[in-house]
């Protein structure tokens, strides 16, 4: 086995040679074994919600959406807070981070009332300034309205443009939502999951995910079945990443029954299912209260491609733990990818509690991006959220370790006992000793080179959490871009590779490779910046590569521990 993997590295070597399309990197070799730490780090988080003025604002909230990004333009990431509205909680909230402290806005606008599940600050018209995507599931009788839009100033203030955009269907039940440049156009399109559950919950009639085409000014159009996803493919999950190798992006959506499907760009804007897609992603158990929700896609294993996970938010899971799932791409044949799952070989451990929500960052800044789920234990007054450190990779596996799960008892036998919904949260509540949220996105809200997370509480008894990271960190590199010549301002679908100083484009000097992203996971949003550990380097090179082939950036010997912003008027041509 060892002697065909060193033919199959030399087999690869010799094909990026040869290979003149702009993603070399889709056949990058892997290295057969990585170093991995001696012992796990363990991470320290801290919450900062009451100090930091997320209190008493968000008191006795349902919440079930959260993003981040800076609305008021003065380098601070802003955070937006989306309910369930009903008599006795509160609406959707945004606050504005002034260095590190978060005031509420007090203005009506964009506090609406809704069943949230989405939220996007994003620039959808290229002006410089992001917008507001508020995906809901639309409750007519008592006055919930669904998807909303709203056109940022890039002060802060926003105007409800829902009516007339498009981009607001009347009877649409919008989950989880993700922005991508799907057509190469230049303007950011809209991918929007729909909720299973057809006519019930969602207080819609129809269980179609839905992409919307941008058109400018504002304005958008249902494109789905035109662009070739079929109608009743339902979403609690979405996200865009390109997959495949070609710079153009594709789709994964994820659900139960129908769900877990991936879509592959065809680089014209159309989109085709994967060959064996379903077979991959099935997962047998997700069925009615068992579903699959969280989604994210991240290179995991230095290797250049793309992996996937998902994220499970099973009915009863302190009696039965359900793990998190881990797709690694195993290479692209003719343009589609191949994956097989590796969790268990991975070390990711099944979990007593739902783990909707999922993010691939690093959260140590060592190099190596962990995984979190949007749970959290309680002991001694300090909370720990539930991530699996990434220690190396072995054989091509990310090897994974955890030491959350032991910080308390839970699941005791009184736990297990409470094998409904019903009856288990009073109990869970009671006891404080695990929390679970729906949203869970990350940002450097503090500007300290660590990444921290806000978790939207679901119950009003139970506060929502501000998680400062405190860990022991390495250095760390923040990236951010500007488009520009048909590739969208926020530079969304763009690739950052980062290489040891000196060692640009050699696969076994990759250090990371991201793509600029919002939008991913659950119910969550993430501002638009790349964050690269990179443990004790001091300079590294950076490469952006454009999405839709618009060319390169490369920059040599960046100094680390910066946020350095990149513009495509550098970009050179393939």
């Amino acid at each position: 086995m060892f002697l065909a993997r060193q033919r199959s590295l030399r087999f690869a070597r010799l094909a990026l040679l040869l290979l003149t399309t702009c993603f070399v990197h889709a056949l990058h070799a892997q290295q057969a074994v990585l170093p991995v730490a001696a012992e796990p780090t363990g991470f320290t988080f801290r919450d900062l919600a009451a100090e930091r003025g997320l209190f008493p604002a968000l008191a006795g909230i349902q919440g079930h959406a959260a993003g981040w990004g800076d609305v008021d333009g003065d380098g601070w990431e802003d955070l937006y807070v989306a309910t369930f509205h009903k008599t006795g909680t509160k609406p959707n909230q945004l606050f504005f981070n002034r260095q590190g402290k978060l005031v509420l806005d007090e203005r009506e606008e964009p506090r609406i009332s809704t069943r949230a599940t989405g939220s996007l600050l994003v620039d959808l018209d290229n002006d410089g300034d992001l917008d507001l995507y508020v995906s809901s599931m639309p409750q007519v009788k008592t006055g919930l309205r669904g998807c909303a839009l709203f056109r940022g100033d890039g002060k802060g203030t926003f105007t409800d443009i829902s009516e007339a955009s498009g981009a607001c269907p009347a009877e649409f039940g919008g989950r989880s939502a993700t922005t991508l440049d799907f057509d190469g156009d230049g303007l950011l399109d809209l991918l929007v999951g729909e909720e299973p559950l057809a006519g019930g919950y969602s207080g819609s009639p129809t269980r179609s995910s839905r992409l919307l085409r941008n058109l400018g000014e504002m304005k958008f159009a249902d494109v789905t079945q035109e662009v070739g996803i079929p109608a009743g493919i339902p979403g609690l999950g979405v996200a865009a990443a390109d997959v495949s190798g070609d710079t153009w992006p594709d789709l994964f959506i994820a659900a139960q029954q129908g769900g877990n499907v991936l879509f592959l760009n065809d680089t014209k804007g159309k989109f085709v299912e994967a060959p064996g897609s379903r077979a991959t992603f099935a997962w047998p158990e997700a069925k009615g209260d068992n579903m699959v929700c969280g989604v994210s896609m991240v290179d995991l294993n230095r290797d250049g491609l793309v992996d996937i996970v998902l994220g499970p938010h099973f009915d009863s899971p302190w009696t039965k733990p359900v793990g998190i799932r881990l797709y690694l791409n195993r290479g692209i044949n003719d343009g589609v990818p191949k994956f097989e799952e590796v969790s268990t070989a991975a070390g990711l451990v099944a979990l007593p509690m739902k783990a909707p929500h999922v993010e691939l960052q690093d959260f140590n800044n060592d190099g190596w991006i962990d995984l979190y789920a949007s749970m959290v234990k309680f002991a001694d007054n300090k909370a720990f959220p539930m991530i699996f450190e990434h220690r190396g990779v072995k054989d091509g596996i990310p090897q994974f370790t955890e030491q959350t799960l032991a910080v308390n008892d839970f699941p005791t036998d009184a736990d297990r006992a409470k094998k409904g919904a019903g009856a288990f949260f009073p109990h869970m509540l009671a006891e404080k000793k695990i929390f679970y949220a729906a949203p869970g996105p990350t940002a450097d809200f503090d500007h300290d080179g660590r990444l921290d997370m806000f978790l939207a509480s679901w119950w009003p008894e139970a506060p929502s959490l501000l998680l400062k990271n405190e860990t022991k960190c390495g250095n760390w590199l923040q990236v951010t871009l500007q488009g520009r010549d048909g590739v969208n301002r926020m530079g969304i679908g763009a690739r950052v590779e980062v290489y040891a100083a000196g060692k640009l484009d050699q696969p076994d000097a990759l250090l990371a490779m991201r793509e600029m992203a919002v939008g991913f996971g659950y119910a969550s949003a993430q501002p638009a910046v790349v964050h690269v550990g990179l443990g004790a380097a001091e300079r590294v090179d950076l490469k952006i590569v454009w999405p839709h082939q618009r060319g390169t950036v490369v920059r040599r010997a960046i100094a680390v521990n910066e946020r350095v912003a990149i513009a495509a008027e550098a970009a050179q041509p393939e």
